[in-house]
């Protein structure tokens, strides 16, 4: 995640398809599942989750369907990271606002 980096193991011949995720969408995604399933997933694992949503919404999935995740990651390398306030602000992805509704510069 946050790097244009493709492994050289990458056999695109086995890839049906891949679904792009912004890092802002995967590091709220693991934090939402942290915060509703109790599920502490990482950064990967989030963007798992926001691919298959995206998918899910163009209509790829029917009441037919049977889906499998894997999330690849746990959240404990992320600490200082998706679920720190002060980093998701730096990153520009956390407006953090004050009681009278002015953004707080960290």
């Amino acid at each position: 995640m946050g790097k244009n980096l493709i492994p050289d193991a990458t056999n695109f011949d086995l890839i049906d398809a891949f679904e792009k995720v912004t890092d802002k969408h995967a590091a709220f995604k693991a934090r939402e599942i942290v915060s509703k399933e109790g599920i502490f997933l990482g950064y990967t694992s989030g963007a798992v989750m926001q691919a298959t949503e995206q998918y899910a919404t163009m209509g790829m999935f029917d009441e037919n369907s049977h889906v499998v995740l894997i999330f690849p990651d746990h959240g404990s390398r992320y600490m200082n990271k998706i679920y720190s306030d002060v980093w998701m602000q730096e990153q520009g992805f956390l407006k953090l606002e004050n009681q009278e509704g002015k953004v707080v510069n960290l």
